[in-house]
This record gives C-alpha cells, sequence and structure tokens, in this order.
C-alpha cells in the first residue's frame, strides 16, 4: 500500500512539474504525435512549434490491466545537452488523461510509454521513438 501511494504522488509530482504555462502560437501548423505501441496502453496527442517552444497535447488511456500508465514528450537542445518533457499519467483501469504545455526546447523531440503495477513497479517502460 505505502509503494503504491508513493508511485501515485510520484504521477502527481511529475504531472505539477511538467505543467507549463500556454504560449502563444505562431500559424506553424499542427503535428500528430507518434507513441511506441505496447498492449494495455493508449496514447496519441499532437504538437506545433511556436515561437516559445514546442506546444504539446498528449493524451493516455489504461486500456489493459496496469495500475498506472504514463505517456511522456521529451523535447532537447541542438546538442541533446538540455532537455525537458511534459508527461500525461493516468491511474486506474479505463482511465484517460491529456495533459498540454509549451516545452521550451525546439531542436529535437522524442516520445516513450510506462505501465506501473499496483506495487509501484515499473513493469513496463518502451524505448525512445524519435519524432525530428
Amino acid at each position: 500500500m505505502l509503494r503504491r501511494l508513493s508511485v501515485i504522488v510520484a504521477c502527481v509530482a511529475m504531472l505539477a512539474l511538467s505543467a507549463l504555462p500556454a504560449a502563444a502560437t505562431t500559424h506553424s501548423s499542427t503535428h500528430r504525435l507518434r507513441f511506441p505501441s505496447h498492449s494495455g496502453i493508449s496514447a496519441w496527442g499532437n504538437y506545433k512549434k511556436t515561437s516559445k517552444g514546442i506546444y504539446v497535447n498528449a493524451c493516455v488511456k489504461d486500456t489493459g490491466s496496469a495500475c498506472a500508465v504514463g505517456a511522456v514528450v521529451v523535447a532537447t537542445n541542438s546538442s541533446g545537452s538540455r532537455q525537458s518533457n511534459l508527461g500525461a499519467v493516468a491511474i486506474g483501469h479505463g482511465a484517460t488523461q491529456c495533459r498540454f504545455g509549451t516545452i521550451p526546447f525546439s531542436s529535437h523531440l522524442k516520445t516513450y510509454i510506462i505501465a506501473y503495477n499496483s506495487r509501484g513497479f515499473v513493469v513496463y517502460k518502451s524505448g525512445f521513438k524519435k519524432l525530428f
């Protein structure tokens, strides 16, 4: 039970830290996010390059038996030495969670998904899917 609570607290902290205010957008087009695929996890979203970075809308749904699932978007600068992320975490079977915000780096964008069991252990973490 304690481990489960720590996972929930960690998920909430990740969501709180990844929330950034929406920035003014330019007229660039919106592109679809592509996440790695895995049974029990459905992830989708879109992104748009802006003058402040990359505006991201990411969603995840737990379609399997995991306690919590997450979809994370990671953006880096051109050298890869600095990065920032935005993640959505759905807790509970059938739960859906969406998050949106602006990530300040815009040179490279990649995604991954993750799943936790009820004891707080990572049961699945995908590799990165590079978008650009």
